[in-house]
C-alpha cells in the first residue's frame, strides 16, 4: 500500500471517528451502565475476555436489579463480540457498550454497541463503567502530535504563536516602547542610547519569561522558529532569560522585514518546507495545486457535487478535496410496496424536517402510503469511500487557511484534481 493511500484512509477514519464521538457524547445512562473498553494491540483477546468475565462476577453484587441486568447485558455483549475476533487491529480496539434510555423512563433502556478501529495506537488497557462513555482518550487520538513555536522579534513589536495541525494561533503580542530614532547629541546621545539599550534588554527579558511559561508546558513542541528584522532576533536568542530547554529547540532564525503579529504568517511561509508534517502546510499546498490547475485552465480540476461525483464514478479523480465545513447529507427514500427509490441532498439540520415531509407523501409511482426515508449519509463519508475504492487520494480541509476558506466560500467545499481531462 502506498503512503498516499494510507494517508487517505487515515483522513476518512478521523472524520468518521469525530462524527462518532459527537454521537456518543449524547448518550447518557440513568446509572453506571455504560462501559468503555480500550484494548492495546499487545493485549491478548483471551486476557480481555477473562477480565470481562471477572467483571461479570463483580457485577453480581450490584443491588439494583435493573442496573445489574443492564451492566451484565453490556459486558456479555462485549464478550460476544470478542469471540469473533482472532487478531486485534494494529492500533488496538475500542468498544463502547451500554444501556441507553429510549425516553426518560427507567426500564426503556436498550443496549447499544459501538466498535472503533482507533486512528492511533491504544497504549493502555482501560475498562470504565459510568453513566456516560469515556471519550477523552479517543478525542486525544485526533489531536495533532506536533507543534512548532513561532516567534517574531522586533525592537518595538514582537509576537509569540505556534502552528499545530491545521491551526495557527498567536498567543501574545508585545510592545516595547523603545523609540527607533532620537535627536540627542554629545553626552546626551550616549546616555540616551544606553537607556534605549537597557529598555530593549528588559523588553526581551519580558518576552523570554512569557515564552518560558507558554512553551515549556507544551508536551508536543517539536521545534521553534524565530524571525525578525536586523539584529533584534540574535540579541533575543542570546538573552539568558530564555530557558535552555527552549534554546535547544530553536531550529532556525529567519530574516524578516518586520516583527509583531504580521510577521508570524510571513515567518510560517519562510519555514513551511521544514514543517511539512503539519496539517496547516499540507492543506495550503494541496489547495495551491488545485488553484494552479484552475488558473491555468488545464482541464485537470473540477468542482461541485455533481461534477465531482461524476468524476469519482469514472475513476478520474486523482485527489478528492472536501471542506470539513460541508454538512451535506444524501437521503434515501423508498416505497416498500413498489420499490420506487428517491435520493435528495440536504443539510444536516434539515434531515428531520425532510423526513417528516416525505412521511406525509404518497409514493410518486404507485401512490402507496408506504413511502418513507430509509437512510441518510454524509457526503464526506460517501465520497470518501468511493475515493478509497477507486484509489484516489482524499483530503479533508479546514477553513483555518485562506485557501481552505476559498475552498468553501468560492467552490462550495467539494473539488477534485483529475488524473486526466474529462470527456464524459
Amino acid at each position: 500500500m502506498s503512503q498516499n493511500v494510507v494517508k487517505k484512509g487515515i483522513d476518512l477514519k478521523r472524520y468518521k471517528t469525530k462524527k462518532l464521538i459527537e454521537t456518543l457524547k449524547e448518550k447518557k445512562g440513568f446509572h453506571t451502565e455504560l462501559i468503555s473498553l480500550f484494548i492495546p494491540p499487545t493485549r491478548k483477546v483471551s486476557d480481555v475476555t477473562g477480565y470481562l468475565k471477572n467483571e461479570i462476577s463483580e457485577s453480581q453484587n450490584i443491588k439494583s436489579k435493573l442496573t445489574r441486568k443492564n451492566v451484565l447485558d453490556s459486558i456479555s455483549t462485549l464478550i460476544g463480540q470478542l469471540k469473533n475476533i482472532k487478531t486485534l487491529p494494529e492500533n488496538g480496539l475500542i468498544m463502547f457498550s451500554g444501556a441507553i434510555p429510549q425516553n426518560n423512563t427507567a426500564g426503556t433502556e436498550k443496549n447499544e454497541l459501538y466498535i472503533v478501529d482507533p486512528p492511533d495506537v491504544v497504549n493502555t488497557f482501560k475498562y470504565h463503567c459510568a453513566s456516560e462513555f469515556l471519550l477523552w482518550p479517543l478525542e486525544d487520538m485526533l489531536q495533532p502530535k506536533a507543534s512548532y513555536g513561532l516567534i517574531t522579534i522586533g525592537r518595538q513589536n514582537s509576537a509569540v504563536g505556534y502552528v499545530r495541525g491545521n491551526k495557527v494561533e498567536v498567543v501574545r503580542e508585545f510592545t516595547s516602547g523603545v523609540h527607533s530614532k532620537h535627536r540627542a547629541g554629545g553626552q546626551s546621545q550616549r546616555r540616551y542610547e544606553r537607556d534605549m539599550e537597557e529598555k530593549e534588554k528588559n523588553f526581551y527579558r519580558r518576552i523570554s519569561e512569557d515564552i518560558n511559561k507558554i512553551f515549556l508546558d507544551m508536551d508536543d513542541l517539536k521545534g521553534i522558529f524565530i524571525g525578525g528584522p536586523g539584529f533584534s532576533k540574535e540579541k533575543f536568542v542570546k538573552d539568558d532569560n530564555l530557558d535552555y530547554r527552549l534554546k535547544d529547540k530553536i531550529m532556525d532564525t529567519i530574516d524578516l522585514g518586520y516583527g509583531g503579529v504580521e510577521g508570524i504568517r510571513a515567518l510560517l511561509e519562510q519555514v513551511k518546507e521544514k514543517i511539512k508534517d503539519t496539517k496547516y502546510v499540507e492543506e495550503k499546498q494541496i489547495m495551491q495545486k488545485f488553484m494552479k490547475e484552475i488558473t491555468n485552465d488545464t482541464g485537470l480540476a473540477t468542482y461541485g457535487v455533481e461534477e465531482v461525483e461524476k468524476a469519482l464514478n469514472y475513476s478520474a479523480v486523482d485527489t478528492l478535496i472536501i471542506s470539513e465545513k460541508i454538512d451535506l447529507y444524501r437521503t434515501k427514500s423508498e416505497c416498500s410496496n413498489c420499490g420506487y427509490t428517491e435520493y435528495k441532498i440536504v443539510k444536516e439540520n434539515e434531515i428531520s424536517k425532510t423526513e417528516e415531509i416525505i412521511e406525509e407523501q404518497n409514493c410518486p409511482k404507485c401512490t402507496s402510503n408506504t413511502f418513507g426515508m430509509t437512510s441518510n449519509k454524509s457526503l464526506i463519508e460517501e465520497f470518501g469511500e468511493i475515493a478509497e475504492k477507486t484509489g484516489s487520494d482524499f483530503e479533508i480541509i479546514s477553513t483555518e487557511t485562506e485557501e481552505g476558506e476559498t475552498l468553501f466560500s468560492t467552490f462550495g467545499g467539494i473539488v477534485a484534481i483529475l488524473r486526466y481531462k474529462s470527456n464524459y
